[in-house]
Parts: structure tokens; sequence; C-alpha cells
């Protein structure tokens, strides 16, 4: 079978590696993000003052971002043809949905047990995390804070995907276009 020089290309760089290699990249952002103290803001809203601190949105973003890679990674290491054809497939372009795309990965472990973290994050990515308000009066408009509970809650979450992502990995697998490869991990 001929594949396209270009069509293979792009199917490398579209390799469940890369999605993780984002993925770690996004969630030590939020992590950095999270950890410094880049101070508060105090918003009166309807006579009732409102404190958040200012990284809570790109913490709150970030992480989403993260996750939402890390389920693509899934997404790709169980159908390798969703990065044939020279493009993502549209079951990767989902809009950000994250309980969909959780829904849709068949090896990522503790889906149930995990789901709220998803919830949680895709209320945020699709409105007042990535925009200053909602997308529309339909949607939910009350910033969500980042607390020291969900924080703890996502970064089990990231470990654990993360960890059962890398075991795949390093074991054969068929990708795009029939190619067989494996990673190698090696501690720091």
């Amino acid at each position: 079978m001929h594949v396209d020089p270009a069509h293979l290309e792009f199917a490398e760089n579209a390799l469940p590696l890369n999605w993780l290699e984002v993925a770690k990249l996004l969630h030590e952002n939020a992590r950095a993000l999270h950890d410094q103290d880049l101070g508060t803001i105090t918003q009166v809203r309807r006579g009732k003052a409102v404190t958040r601190r200012t990284s809570n949105r790109p913490v709150f973003l970030l992480a989403a971002f993260a996750l939402e890679n890390l389920l693509k990674a899934f997404l790709i290491y169980e159908n390798p043809k969703y990065i044939e054809g020279g493009k993502l497939s549209r079951q990767l372009l989902n809009g950000h949905g994250l309980s969909q795309l959780q829904a849709a990965c068949r090896k990522i472990p503790s889906p149930k047990r995990t789901r709220h973290v998803f919830e949680t994050l895709e209320v945020g990515i699709n409105s007042w995390a990535r925009y200053p308000c909602a997308t529309s009066v339909a949607r939910e408009t009350e910033e969500r804070e980042v607390t020291d509970a969900f924080w703890r809650e996502y970064n089990k979450v990231f470990d654990l995907y993360c960890r059962r992502l890398e075991t795949l990995l390093v074991k054969r697998w068929t990708g795009p276009y029939g190619k067989v490869g494996y990673v190698t991990f090696t501690a720091e």
C-alpha cells in the first residue's frame, strides 16, 4: 500500500506519545501557575464582593487542555485510523467535550471514578475559563475555584492516566497505516 509521504509524516507527528508530551507540558504549566502566588482580584457584583486568585482561570484551562490531550492520546492509541489521511478525524475534534472524549476511550483507568474531574473541567473549558464570560446565557457563568481538594483530584487523575498510557506505549502497537512501534521510557 502506497502512503503519501506527507500523510505519513502527519501521522508520525500525531502519535500518542506526542499528545502525551504536550499534555505533560500543559500540566507542568498549570502546576507552575497554581504554585505561584500571583495575587488575588476582588470584584463587587450585585453588592457582593467576590475574591479569587488571578491564576484561577489559566490554571483551570491548562488543566483541562492537559487532560484533553491525554484522552486524545488514548483515542489515537485505540483507533490509529483517527490520524490517517493527512488530518485529525472528527472524533478528535469535538469542541473540547471532555466527558464525551472520556466515554469514547476503552483503555483508560477508572472511568467512573474519575468522570467528575472531566465534567468539572468541561464546564470551564467551554465558557468562563476560556472567555471573560460564558458563550451564552444558557451556559454556566459562575467561575469555579480551583480548590485544594479539586487540585489534588485533578493531579491524581492526570498521574493515573499518564501511568496507564505509558504502560500501553511500551508494548508493541500497530499504529496508523499498519506501522508497528513502541516507546522506551527511561527514568530521569
